[in-house]
């Protein structure tokens, strides 16, 4: 089991569309029912203050005001700086919904996460109960296991900036074409665009697709074990 930490959307990350609250809530609720230890910190600086004690970092934060701009804010600087170091030890990050669309005033952000949201081109038609299948190519990804397809009520993402190396795990057809809605970037990174609201949460396949998530980035070693030709023990994870 891991010790988990979600960092949910407040001040600066917030927004006035999305409950951040009660969706963190959400998935506390979840993974502690699996086994997790979770710990939910309102996005302020200080909150990554002890994020080395973390073994999975969990993003639930947006996009914040735009019309108030990006002011530099030295005390995030070294925050994200805080999240950069977490990621360069290689430790799990999983990006949840709007997690696309926030730290904008980091450059490095969308580079960790595989992708981001782009003004003006990115959108999503209204929230409905949608279907989310896997990607045919990743069926048999460990993440997509006992998971046929999302059913969900949420937002389809659509036409979202995602980086070349990422892999595609879940679509949606929205307007006859075709958009990934999550990913996986290299060994521990896993972007989810599920999660608009505690609403989502509701569905047995979302909730599993979320557990599976967490249960592979929380494996990382191992793979990164196992690519360098080393045995270790194995340490099995809950779903």
């Amino acid at each position: 089991m891991g010790h988990i930490l979600v960092l949910s959307g407040a001040g600066r990350y917030a927004d006035e569309i999305h409950d951040f609250d009660a969706t963190s809530e959400a998935v506390s609720q979840i993974l502690t029912e699996r086994g997790h230890h979770v710990e939910v910190r309102r996005s302020e600086p200080e909150a990554l203050d002890h994020l080395d004690d973390a073994d999975l970092l969990i993003v639930n934060t947006g996009g914040g005001d735009p019309e108030e701009g990006w002011d530099y804010m030295p005390e995030w600087s070294r925050a994200h700086n805080k999240v950069r170091e977490h990621h360069e030890a290689g430790k799990p990050i999983l990006g949840l919904h709007t997690a696309c669309n926030t730290f904008c005033d980091w450059e490095l952000w969308p580079a960790i996460l595989g992708g981001a949201w782009v003004l003006g081109a990115s959108g999503h038609p209204e929230r409905s109960y949608a279907v989310f299948e896997p990607v045919p190519e990743a069926a048999d990804h460990p993440i997509l296991r006992g998971v046929d397809q999302v059913i969900a009520y949420d937002e389809r993402y659509c036409n979202l900036d995602i980086n070349s190396l990422a892999n595609p795990l879940l679509f949606h057809e929205t307007g006859e074409e075709f958009h990934v809605m999550c990913w996986v970037m290299g060994n521990n990174v896993v972007y989810d665009g599920l999660g608009h609201s505690s609403r989502s949460y509701y569905s047995p396949s979302r909730r599993q697709l979320l557990c599976n998530e967490v249960s592979w980035l929380l494996n990382w070693k191992r793979r990164e074990s196992a690519a360098a030709g080393v045995e270790v023990n194995p340490q099995p994870q809950t779903v």
